[in-house]
């Protein structure tokens, strides 16, 4: 489990209420308990720029974080960035948390295209490489199957701990068939992938992914608001539990979890 609501008030006041509100959802879905790593993969292409001026990608983020600190106990989540290239910007946590996007826009400036397989890939490379990294994190326990880290699996891996990893974009992506060939990939791997869309447009690849046929475990789920800051915290914290709680109960069954 996460650390304690005393610890984040203590350590990170202003995410207190947050946390509290992501314990409801968890509760309401008997994950008060549960461990696992958190990501947060963010689309930087040029039309999200209006979303990270405004100060809405940094709220977003806290209240992934608030989520995160319930699941890990480093309080801490990874941040994961995709445009024209992918990009791992560090961990968000307790004591970076306030100027972490800031940071990340003088780090990484917007880009000019909208590529969600490189993203996937490097996520997937990051937790589920076979050697001492990977293993150092407490996720990779034994390959099942060939394959390595971001490239083709047919077996299942299993891990004493899964991940969940928050997807945002306000675009479809340049190079479909790379997304669902990760997604098919990532199936044999104790990852979920929660996609969430901005705006007002059609969507329909990410329901798509949501659906693909031929994987070996149904792995992602999908939403899309209009804006993340018209979706009251409550809501957001459901509609993030929606599919999850029986993924793990699937990943068990199928070998992906230890349980």
């Amino acid at each position: 489990m996460g650390i304690s609501l005393e610890k984040i008030e203590q350590e990170a006041p202003q995410l207190i209420n947050l946390a509290k509100k992501a314990e409801i959802s968890l509760k309401k879905v008997n994950l008060t308990n549960h461990q696992a790593k958190v990501a947060l993969c963010l689309d930087i292409s040029a039309s999200m720029g209006q979303l990270y001026r405004s100060g809405t990608i940094q709220q977003f983020a806290e209240k992934i974080l608030a989520l995160g600190s319930r699941f890990d106990n480093d309080g801490a989540i990874e941040i994961f960035l995709f445009g024209r290239d992918a990009h791992h910007a560090g961990d968000m946590n307790l004591k970076n948390f306030q100027t972490f996007i800031s940071d990340i826009q003088s780090r990484f400036p917007l880009e000019g295209n909208t590529l969600y397989g490189k993203a996937m890939q490097m996520i997937r490379e990051f937790y589920f490489t076979n050697n001492e990294k990977s293993q150092s994190r407490g996720l990779f326990s034994k390959l099942l199957g060939g394959g390595s880290g971001g490239g083709k699996r047919s077996e299942p891996v299993t891990a004493t701990e899964p991940v969940y990893v928050m997807f945002v974009t306000d675009g479809a992506t340049a190079n479909r068939a790379e997304a669902e060939q990760q997604i098919s990939y990532a199936s044999y791997e104790p990852i979920f992938w929660q996609f969430m869309a901005i705006g007002s447009g059609g969507f329909s690849f990410l329901e798509q992914l949501d659906d693909l046929q031929n994987r070996y475990i149904d792995n992602a789920d999908f939403f899309s608001v209009a804006n993340p800051d018209t979706i009251s915290d409550e809501k957001l914290y459901d509609l993030l539990m929606t599919e999850y709680p029986n993924w793990i109960k699937r990943a068990q069954a199928q070998n992906l979890l230890t349980a």
